[in-house]
């Protein structure tokens, strides 16, 4: 009988150690696969949390509100006192309460502050309209009061008053976003100041959740 020749060990242990080989660096290649998936995987979800914050932020920039103040002593040449608030802002304003202090004194309605003391509302060719509670969209105009100048001399001694001190006079109004973020400003072109709510206007809201 006629035994196959058998073969060289060195050949063998040849085939074996390029199997160990071959497996290690199939396992390599499986771990660098897998690291790159993981990275790959976290890289994505770091930047679609990027593009999140960055849209969050983009719609709070076209939906938020900024209230302006203003007042004059003309309308097309008469004399006419006129006290206004517009919306130059991007969204909404839910206003909640507005104040306007003069020398000392606090008056919630402008009427109240061209009153004075014994002044008679009914005797005065006065409009007037609140501001809070109100909602004024982007871009809308509240006419707060008009006043032209006329009538005997108490209202005319009324009308000076308000004219001389109109300057002095500093307005204060609460207002909320869409997105019930409030604020406190003069409405001055001063930086409004966060706040968590209109009901509480001393509680600053947190860092980070900051409008303008």
């Amino acid at each position: 009988m006629i035994e196959p020749p058998e073969a060289p060990h060195h050949v063998v242990e040849h085939h074996r150690n390029a199997g160990k080989w071959f497996d290690i660096a199939m396992a390599v290649a499986v771990l660098i696969v897998s690291f790159g998936s993981l990275y790959v995987s976290l890289h994505t979800g770091h930047t679609m949390e990027a593009l999140v914050e960055q849209n969050q932020r983009l719609v709070r920039a076209q939906s938020t509100p900024i209230l302006q103040y203003t007042h004059g002593n003309n309308v097309d040449g008469e004399k006419v006192l006129h006290f206004e608030v517009r919306n130059v802002g991007t969204g909404p304003a839910r206003v909640a309460w507005a104040r306007l202090n003069v020398d000392g004194e606090t008056y919630d309605r402008w009427s109240d502050y061209a009153l004075g003391a014994g002044t008679d509302l009914r005797r005065l060719p006065l409009q007037n309209a609140p501001l809070a509670p109100a909602v004024l969209s982007a871009g809308d105009e509240r006419p707060i009061m008009r006043w032209p100048r006329q009538g005997g001399s108490p209202e005319l001694a009324a009308w000076d008053r308000v004219e001389a001190s109109r300057f002095r006079a500093r307005a204060t109004a609460c207002y909320c976003s869409v997105f019930d973020e409030c604020w406190i400003s003069h409405m001055n072109g001063d930086v409004p100041r966060q706040v968590v709510s209109c009901e509480n206007p001393e509680a600053i809201a947190p860092r980070g959740n900051s409008g303008h």
